[in-house]
């Protein structure tokens, strides 16, 4: 059996997904939503196409099982869209999770530029809806406008606060009010999404996950108040989550804290 021991220092800023990809920063003038109809033509199709196999590998493949979907249903007849925030704990799971809670809507993830450092796939990840994360003030005001156009045509915009992945991890790490700028701009619904890791008898972990809210922004507050309110609300309600549930971890899976950052490493075992 292989069992993978991950040693931190930063749960806020170290990172577990091990890509191996090569980060390029998002360009100054990158167009995050482009505006041609042939563009929008194809976007549409390729998702479209690419939603059954997504769908296959979510519910057959990873078993993925979404508890408490009923909580969209005042969503339904809503012309905008709404915000999903997840912890990040699955590469797979966490892309491919909400576009199936969330459809016929089509799902935009904010994601790291990772997504767009692919070569010959950075046309088809954006088709499915990935939007990197940008690196500039001029990106960061198109990257803006871009929220603000998908949510007012209906998309559902998908969050990682935590934004590193740890793979199976079975608690929730710290994350700033920052990433919910978007919602208290918008006056948006946000809905939380909970990975929750429940143990098999032979001591590894199936993910279950739970959706709560719709949670509004409390627009009585200022707006970074109001961003760190909706924050505190977002995280409580995961925690309370991972907790009622008595998230596992998998016993393939260690996390160990260390005292530097030359510490953090990913050790492979096999017994």
């Amino acid at each position: 059996m292989k069992r993978i021991n991950y040693y931190y220092f930063d749960e806020e800023n170290d990172d577990f997904a091990n890509t191996g990809i090569k980060t390029h920063l998002t360009p100054d003038d990158f167009n995050y939503n482009p505006k041609s109809k042939w563009w929008r033509f194809w976007k549409k199709t390729i998702y479209l196409l690419a939603f059954p196999f997504v769908a296959l590998i979510e519910f057959f493949i990873l078993g993925g099982h979404i508890r408490n979907r009923k909580v969209l249903k005042p969503m339904k007849k809503r012309k905008e869209g709404y915000f999903v925030y997840s912890n990040h704990t699955s590469p797979i799971s966490d892309c491919f999770s909400v576009p199936v809670l969330s459809f016929p809507r089509s799902t935009y993830v904010i994601s790291n530029p990772d997504s767009i450092s692919i070569k010959g796939l950075k046309t088809l990840l954006r088709c499915l809806g990935i939007l990197p994360l940008p690196s500039s003030k001029r990106s960061y005001i198109n990257f803006l406008k871009a929220i603000k156009d998908l949510y007012k045509r209906g998309n559902v915009i998908s969050v990682y606060p935590e934004a590193h992945i740890w793979p199976k991890y079975n608690k929730i790490r710290y994350f700033k009010e920052t990433a919910f700028y978007y919602p208290v701009k918008l006056n948006a619904p946000v809905y939380v999404k909970t990975a929750v890791y429940k143990k098999r008898r032979n001591g590894k972990s199936k993910e279950i996950l739970y959706l709560d809210g719709p949670f509004y922004p409390n627009l009585e507050l200022n707006p970074k108040e109001a961003q760190k309110d909706l924050r505190d609300r977002v995280y409580a309600q995961m925690c309370k989550r991972v907790e009622e549930h008595q998230s596992y971890l998998d016993n393939r899976y260690s996390y160990i804290k260390v005292n530097s950052k030359e510490e953090v490493r990913t050790e492979i075992i096999k017994d």
